[in-house]
């Protein structure tokens, strides 16, 4: 497993985030993290990236107790981290952006293979759907293209695992269906297990191999998206909308 929650559990201000959260993604997965607004899945994402730590509990990530700090640098270095809104630098030009997590973290092998990373970074946003636009600016780019210039960064060191948070989250059909589209490529060209935080239930149709569902800080849910109408969970049916997928709906009696 490349990533393991073993009981965790998060407590701010005596609130209870995240209430003994366990789970395993396996290596080479689309895994999604569902749930509705506030259930706690962005909270888990930033947990396994190890930008906020929890109160209990143990995780493992590529085999690695982030707990130690060592280990935790190690996780850092063969992760990705596509944020909400793409989170681009207005003033770099698309390449630029690219290019920050090899300048930040190799700054001396940037300055001596610069031109063997800018070529990866041309072919990269090549692959991505974006060859031309390495000049742009994020600003002159669309939602849908700002999210793919989020995707390359992401990338650009060839980790191990890619954390999104709400990747089509405020585009049109057509331009989310395209990012899931990219998400597919990215896991089968790269071999990069995708860990996708969202409530896009058609996201999770067309790409996910695996769903953890989190609601009110419990997974409700953990299994792969065929199962999802044998369930007897009534905020599984209605979240889904299971009988307007065409499958039988839970009753009540």
């Amino acid at each position: 497993m490349i990533i393991q929650f073993d009981n965790v559990d998060l407590v701010i201000d005596d609130k209870k985030i995240l209430n003994g959260i366990s789970f395993c993604i396996q290596e080479g997965s689309n895994t999604f993290i569902m749930g509705p607004s506030g259930s706690g899945k962005t909270t888990i994402l930033k947990i396994a990236a190890g930008l906020i730590f929890p109160t209990s509990g143990k995780i493992k990530i590529l085999n690695r107790d982030i707990s130690n700090i060592q280990d935790l640098y190690f996780v850092r270095e063969n992760i990705g981290f596509v944020f909400q809104y793409s989170a681009l630098i207005d003033t770099l030009t698309v390449i630029d952006n690219v290019l920050l997590p090899i300048k930040f973290r190799k700054k001396k092998e940037f300055a001596r293979n610069k031109k063997e990373y800018i070529d990866k970074a041309v072919e990269i946003l090549e692959f991505l759907g974006l060859k031309g636009f390495e000049k742009y600016y994020p600003s002159s780019l669309s939602g849908g293209m700002q999210k793919r210039v989020a995707f390359a960064r992401a990338i650009i060191t060839l980790p191990k695992i890619v954390f999104y948070d709400e990747p089509t989250s405020g585009l049109d059909p057509i331009s989310s269906s395209q990012i899931n589209y990219m998400i597919q490529q990215i896991n089968k060209k790269y071999n990069i297990t995708n860990v996708v935080v969202t409530h896009d239930i058609i996201s999770a149709q067309q790409i996910a191999s695996y769903i953890i569902f989190i609601y009110q800080g419990k997974i409700i849910y953990d299994g792969l998206p065929s199962d999802l109408s044998n369930t007897n969970n009534q905020i599984i049916h209605e979240f889904f909308n299971l009988k307007g997928l065409g499958v039988k709906s839970y009753e009540t009696n």
